[in-house]
Order: C-alpha cells, then sequence, then structure tokens
C-alpha cells in the first residue's frame, strides 16, 4: 500500500469504519513499514512519485491508482517505470486512457492495455441504465444530476479549496447542499461514443456520508411506458448485468443501500414517461461500497490477462 500515512494509522483506518464497521479478521502492525492482516503481511510505503515506488522490489504486477491525481496515462506511467506491469486507475481520465465500466464494455478490454480506468461510481451507477435504454428504446438525449454523498476531499468546516474555479466547494460539506460539476458525463461519452455531445449533468453533494443516487432524464428515439422500461432492466440485471445493476421495487431511503455491492439499483417507482419519449430515471449506489466491488472485478479480469 502506498500512502502517506503510517502504518500505524493503516492498521487503525483498516480495522475500524465508521460507515461500514469493524474488519472481521485480524490486523496488526508488525513495524513502521508493514502491517499483517489475516497472517499476510502488507508493505506500507510514502511515495509521492509513482515511478519512485518500489514495485520492482516487491514484485507487484497490477497497482490501483486510487488517489485521483494520477489521471492520465502520461500521469500514471510512473508505476509501470517503478516497475509493475498493469495500472487500473480508479478515477474518470483527463486523456484517452481505455475506460471500462463491467457489464457494459468490459468485453473490450485486451492483455496489451497496460493502463486503463475503471471511472467513477457515477460513471458505474449511470452506464449500465444508460446500456439498457439505448439498446432497447434508443437515446437521443441525456441530462444527468448526481446527488452524491460528501466525500474526504470537502471540506468539514468553510475553508479553502483546492480549485478557485469551483469555489463552492470552500463550503461545509455536513452542513450545504452544494452544486458542482461531475466527471462522469465526459467518462460516459467514452463508453457511448455515438452519444458525444448527447450528455451533460451536474452533482450535488449533499451532508449524507455514504450512498449517492443518479437521477437521469432521457430523451428516447423510440416510443415508451415506464413498465416496459423496467422490464428491459429487470430481464437486464437478471442475464449479463447481474453484478452490475439491480431494479428495486421497495419504496427504499439511501441508507437502505449501504453496502449493496451493486453499481445500479434503480429505484422503480420513480421511471415516469411523458408523451412516449420524455423519460425520468433514479438509481441508488453505494459510491464506496459498490465501486470498489466493480474495482476488484476488473482486477480479476485484468490479472486473467496476465501470464501466471
Amino acid at each position: 500500500v502506498n500512502a502517506s500515512s503510517d502504518a500505524e494509522m493503516r492498521a487503525y483506518l483498516l480495522k475500524f469504519d465508521s460507515l461500514h464497521g469493524r474488519f472481521p479478521g485480524t490486523v496488526d502492525v508488525k513495524d513502521d513499514h508493514t502491517i499483517v492482516v489475516n497472517g499476510k503481511e502488507v508493505r506500507i510505503v510514502k511515495e509521492r512519485d509513482p515511478a519512485a515506488c518500489p514495485w520492482k522490489e516487491l514484485a507487484i504486477d497490477v497497482v490501483i491508482e486510487s488517489t485521483g491525481h494520477f489521471a492520465s496515462t502520461e500521469l500514471a506511467k510512473g508505476h509501470l517505470e517503478a516497475g509493475a506491469s498493469r495500472v487500473i486507475v480508479t478515477a474518470p481520465m483527463k486523456d484517452d486512457t481505455p475506460t471500462f465500466v463491467l457489464g457494459v464494455n468490459d468485453e473490450q478490454l485486451t492483455g496489451d492495455m497496460h493502463i486503463i480506468s475503471n471511472a467513477s461510481c457515477t460513471t458505474n451507477c449511470i452506464a449500465p441504465v444508460i446500456k439498457v435504454v439505448h439498446e432497447n428504446f434508443g437515446v437521443k438525449n441525456l441530462l444527468v444530476s448526481s446527488v452524491h454523498a460528501f466525500t474526504a476531499s470537502q471540506n468539514l468546516l468553510d475553508s479553502k479549496c483546492e480549485s478557485s474555479k469551483d469555489l463552492r466547494k470552500a463550503r461545509a460539506a455536513t452542513l450545504n447542499i452544494i452544486p458542482t460539476k461531475t466527471g462522469a458525463v465526459k467518462a460516459v461519452a467514452k463508453i457511448f461514443p455515438e452519444l458525444e455531445g448527447k450528455i451533460d449533468g451536474m452533482a450535488f453533494r449533499v451532508p449524507v456520508p455514504t450512498v449517492s443516487c443518479a437521477y437521469m432524464a432521457f430523451v428516447l428515439e423510440k416510443e415508451a411506458t415506464a413498465d416496459a422500461i423496467n422490464t428491459k432492466l429487470k430481464e437486464a440485471a437478471s442475464n449479463g448485468l447481474g453484478n452490475a445493476l439491480a431494479v428495486c421495487d421497495d419504496q427504499c431511503v439511501s441508507i437502505d443501500f449501504q453496502t449493496d455491492p451493486h453499481s445500479s439499483i434503480v429505484d422503480a417507482g420513480f421511471t415516469k414517461v411523458v408523451d412516449k419519449h420524455t423519460v425520468q430515471m433514479l438509481s441508488w449506489y453505494d459510491n464506496e461500497w459498490g465501486y470498489a466491488m466493480r474495482v476488484t472485478e476488473l482486477l480479476h479480469k485484468v490479472i486473467s490477462f496476465m501470464p501466471s
């Protein structure tokens, strides 16, 4: 693990989690550079430059780059220079690095791709829904609004933020609904290139610590009803999109989806259709847990392409 904190802090944060509870196994600190998880030693390093990480020394094959600061092939390739053979970036990329959402376009993943992106939690929520709707009814236009739990990148109280281009992010995360931009829209356009220029959106950061939802407003090419759309989504959830997509008929609220392993849980009762072509949909996602499940699955898929 490459992190800015020491071994004792890493062990503590793994053992205790305010949202997901206590780690069910054992976590111990061996020394300043090593923690022991369920009897297995895990080295802790603190390098800010990916190229300086000891991946060759530690025989690391795949790096999961989750800082959000190395969101291009040029920036992430330092991990390859350090000895890793593959890099999975857990953020939307700022260049043309191949981007994959499991169940949507992962069949395009090949063994010669050394740096890839798993997009974002929001992209993983909306992409399965877009896939089903687009394949069955055709998407003419789409606006997305993500109602997103606050994250560690925000301020607990009013204070300076990283960029002066989005001053609202300087405000207290637990006291405000904060409108902001989302990188999910550009990431979706990479997955559905035929929809580029036809999708836009924004996000609202809200004072809940986990579980988010995405509101999607479609204009469809073909006529549709709410029942027809929900039926197609349920069929997809029962087949190839089973891990990524689910459909919920219950009257749930955000906390009910905490630790849900799916990328996207469509709230069927809020699928509404006006004039047969204009559609509103709502889908929930645990922006931590659900996304982590997909990262793990993508890791296994990447490993399957590598020499044993």
